[in-house]
């Protein structure tokens, strides 16, 4: 057990821009079934820069655990720690009967605390639970010194494993149940949104035997690193304001991916930036009977497209969305990639920027301003 009562903690305050505060909270008390762990570092997700900058998109959630703003919401998702203490009823945690938990291991976990009792968890789709509760958002997340966690929830992590990229495993989840979702040897994939999910992404393509890997970016920083993992061919996007200039630069980026791609278009398209023109282009841009997974999050809450029955039916494409990590079978493939010293050296030019967490702020401007790679909150400071 811990000493401490009190805590310094990130949280959103007000239903405005901006409004994240280091305030502090009393340690959380676990119940019987939960963990308590000591947050080593954090990392910045592309969601909770939806939340600094208060997107439509993660509005109903915030406002539900919130209570409308009667209290504040801990945010923050992604992180590792070490167990400081264990709930009596805890008797396992991810999906093995065998693993055991003790109070020092060190620790990471998936966001999704799922309820195991509805259709979906009962046939192997616990990343869709319709009771699922997302910790940053549905309940108090990981951007504090400690979180008390479902065991459940709990992922024991190798005990040589970096800190810092143990606190990426959980987007790393993301990028691996998007990248992986279709098989990628010998494909020619495009990325659209070289964020750092999209980074990861593009890592998995290329370790998974992707005959070539184009990006389309707007950052030429992005851009930079992704030429230094090994993306082959990279499409910067322009600046593009009117209705004309912006369909101008879709036909021109359309052009570009099947041309590089060759053939008729890439076999796959990763959606990563949920940008609206993103989107259209991914839908394009595929050739016929090709996959488009979508995984960004679009700013506003609606998308449409501008030739349904075209682009999508008659070109007979796969359109599969994307959402967490399959528990727990994503966890064990991106277990298996951490482990390799080329996966290793290529996330650790992704994450570029290492910080204090009080200086959390910096640090998601920096991301929105495309000036970063993945940044990692170190809450031992």
């Amino acid at each position: 057990m811990t000493a401490a009562t009190m805590m310094p903690s990130i949280q959103i305050v007000a239903p405005k821009a901006g409004a994240l505060e280091v305030r502090q909270v009393p340690v959380p008390r676990i119940k019987p079934d939960e963990v308590l762990i000591r947050v080593r570092a954090a990392s910045v997700c592309g969601s909770d820069l939806h939340i600094f900058q208060w997107d439509e998109s993660v509005r109903p959630k915030l406002l539900r655990a919130s209570d409308n703003f009667a209290r504040p919401v801990t945010t923050g998702h992604e992180f590792c720690g070490h167990v400081v203490e264990i709930g009596k009823d805890v008797r396992e945690i991810m999906d093995d009967p065998k693993a055991r938990l003790a109070v020092g291991d060190f620790v990471s976990a998936e966001s999704h605390a799922v309820c195991g009792k509805c259709y979906q968890c009962l046939h192997g789709e616990k990343h869709v639970c319709v009771n699922d509760k997302i910790i940053g958002f549905d309940r108090d997340g990981a951007f504090a010194h400690y979180i008390a966690l479902p065991a459940s929830c709990i992922w024991k992590n190798d005990a040589d494993l970096p800190w810092e990229i143990a606190s990426i495993q959980e987007p790393l989840g993301n990028a691996m149940h998007a990248a992986a979702h279709f098989p990628l040897k010998d494909q020619r994939v495009v990325i659209f949104g070289l964020g750092p999910i999209g980074m990861f992404a593009a890592i998995i393509a290329l370790m998974h035997g992707a005959k070539k890997v184009i990006a389309v970016e707007v950052s030429e920083y992005r851009a930079q690193i992704a030429r230094e993992i090994g993306v082959h061919e990279i499409i910067l996007g322009r600046p593009a304001k009117t209705p004309e200039e912006r369909a101008a630069e879709r036909a021109r980026v359309q052009k570009a991916v099947k041309d590089a791609a060759g053939m008729d278009g890439p076999d796959v398209a990763l959606e990563m930036s949920g940008h609206p023109d993103a989107i259209t282009n991914s839908v394009k841009a595929v050739r016929r009977g090709g996959k488009v997974v979508a995984f960004g999050l679009t700013k506003d809450a609606a998308y449409t497209f501008d030739n349904y029955s075209g682009d999508v039916i008659f070109n007979g494409i796969t359109i599969q969305g994307i959402i967490g990590r399959r528990l727990y079978q994503t966890w064990y493939q991106v277990r298996d990639l951490v482990r390799l010293p080329e996966a290793r050296a290529k996330l650790r030019k992704v994450i570029t920027e290492v910080l204090p967490y009080g200086e959390f702020r910096g640090g998601m401007e920096k991301m929105l301003a495309g000036k970063a790679g993945k940044v990692v909150l170190d809450f031992a400071k």
